[in-house]
């Protein structure tokens, strides 16, 4: 009675555990069914995430891509325009070495010629002899003689062309006679070239200067004859122009026909003794800035 109680209870447990494992698979199979669609309902909602993410980064990719397309064209811009700049500043540092070049050479020419004036200021009183002709006379006449006249011609015309030339005129006459008479013939006889000079060409009085030399005393020993008389009885004209006159006119030479050389005519020495005589009337507008001197 004993075992079959025995044998009934283990039959019963072994139905029992039976159970139990039936009603287990089928709970461990249902829990893995549904751990199955969590896994892939989070698999779908990963991939759909991945998927979404790397859309936007590829979208990202391409606005990067497309703004750094657009920054190097900006840069290759700005390197043409650096470029240009670049050629700009060469141009502009080759056009302020010309123009430093241009005012060193514009203060040398401003320092000559501050030199030049100086120097024209410093030679304003000093005049250089260009010419010297002569005029001569018969005897105790002061009326020109129709062969000089050529030579007053020639000095007017220098005379004209440079305003600032003048003209020395010294009056002589021979030996004989008194030396008041002699000293009123000279006058004369600068008197008439003065008046042909001013009458025929219109030259000012004050390009001229006059004087009456008087007589010409003999050397000794020398004799009076007929031609040292002849020669005696003239006015010298002396043509003289400032130094500055005449160095203009040697620049221009020089410009013009470098080859050609200037030849000066020295100045003879001037009489020391002037004698006085009496000025005519349309000589006593002179006045001594138009001789050279001072008021």
């Amino acid at each position: 009675m004993t075992r079959r109680r025995l044998a009934s209870l283990i039959l019963c447990g072994g139905i029992a555990v039976l159970g139990s494992a039936c009603a287990t698979e089928s709970f461990v199979e249902k829990q893995v069914s549904a751990t199955e669609s969590k896994l892939t309902q989070q698999m779908t909602a990963t991939e759909s995430g991945l998927t979404e993410r790397a859309a936007l980064q590829e979208t990202q990719l391409r606005v990067t891509a497309d703004r750094t397309g657009e920054s190097r064209q900006a840069i290759d811009a700005a390197d043409q325009r650096l470029n240009g700049l670049d050629l700009r500043v060469g141009e502009v540092g080759a056009r302020a070495s010309g123009a430093e070049v241009r005012a060193e050479q514009a203060t040398g020419a401003v320092r000559e010629a501050e030199a030049r004036l100086s120097q024209r200021l410093a030679s304003r009183n000093k005049h250089r002899l260009l010419d010297t002709k002569f005029v001569y006379f018969e005897s105790g006449q002061t009326e020109l003689r129709s062969q000089d006249v050529k030579e007053l011609d020639d000095v007017a015309t220098a005379l004209t062309a440079d305003a600032n030339a003048t003209l020395e005129l010294q009056g002589f006459a021979d030996s004989r006679g008194s030396d008041r008479y002699n000293r009123e013939l000279a006058r004369e006889r600068v008197e008439a070239v003065m008046r042909y000079l001013v009458q025929r060409h219109g030259i000012e009085l004050r390009q001229m200067r006059a004087i009456s030399m008087g007589k010409v005393v003999q050397s000794a020993g020398e004799k009076a004859s007929p031609e040292a008389l002849a020669r005696a009885r003239r006015v010298d004209i002396r043509l003289l122009a400032p130094w500055s006159s005449w160095e203009d006119a040697q620049g221009q030479i020089e410009r013009v026909a470098p080859e050609q050389a200037v030849t000066v005519v020295p100045a003879p020495p001037v009489p020391a003794t002037i004698a006085q005589g009496r000025l005519p009337e349309f000589l006593k507008s002179i006045t001594p800035w138009d001789l050279g001197g001072k008021d």
